[in-house]
């Protein structure tokens, strides 16, 4: 394992390959304090990009509420349930990383989702920490919250997905840090889609191959 630096952490990691920046780095920006779960951005990016069979319960974009929403079921709790409680010194994360807890013979901790997790994506939708009962003196700040989440792949530095292909299949473009997945090469391992946190990557069936978000490198390169 090669040592990067990654500036979430505050520190350096282990990471399968040497560090490689890109020269620009695309990123989707969503403004939480605005977004009221309409969906109009999955809906756009499901229309666009995944219309196809296999395609089905893929979702690319999706927008989740915060904390009981999820989907594939339960993708981040079940990975931090594997991970476990881990120790924080201030600004730097002292505890284990995906890579430092991989079990013997694997690279990365990670599972792969049940067909079954990807069967209700709007679970979770407006559900709130708790209910208030009739009558009940509200203090503030109070434990009733909830929020939305709009998720598409991070196109991470150091990408799970991207370090865990036996195929290396999987690329981050020089030019704009957009993590791409070469279809030709791919074989359908799937370990993709164990790898990555986030579970944004999918397995189709039809074509027996994995696909992800592209980042719209379309609408990049035509400076959109």
């Amino acid at each position: 394992m090669a040592k990067v630096y990654n500036w979430q952490l505050g520190r350096e990691m282990d990471y399968p390959y040497e560090a490689e920046r890109p020269e620009r780095q695309f990123a989707m920006i969503f403004d939480t304090n605005k977004c009221i779960a309409c969906q109009t951005c999955t809906v756009a990016c499901k229309t666009t990009w995944t219309p196809g069979r296999g395609q089905e319960y893929m979702y690319w974009n999706n927008v989740e509420t915060k904390p009981y929403g999820y989907y594939p079921l339960g993708w981040d709790v079940n990975i931090l349930d594997r991970l476990g409680v881990q120790d924080v010194d201030g600004p730097v994360y002292k505890g284990k990383t995906l890579y430092d807890a991989a079990p013997s013979g694997e690279v990365i901790l990670g599972y792969l989702p049940e067909d079954i997790d990807y069967a209700h994506p709007n679970i979770g939708e407006d559900d709130c920490t708790g209910l208030m009962g009739q009558g009940a003196h509200l203090d503030l700040p109070h434990l009733n919250w909830m929020f939305y989440l709009p998720r598409i792949c991070n196109h991470c530095t150091y990408a799970a997905c991207l370090s865990a292909c036996p195929r290396q299949s999987i690329y981050k473009r020089r030019e704009d840090g957009i993590v791409l997945l070469d279809q030709s090469r791919c074989r359908g391992y799937r370990e993709c889609v164990r790898a990555c946190p986030y579970k944004k990557v999918y397995f189709n069936a039809q074509t027996r191959v994995s696909e992800k978000c592209i980042g719209c490198y379309p609408a990049v390169e035509g400076g959109r």
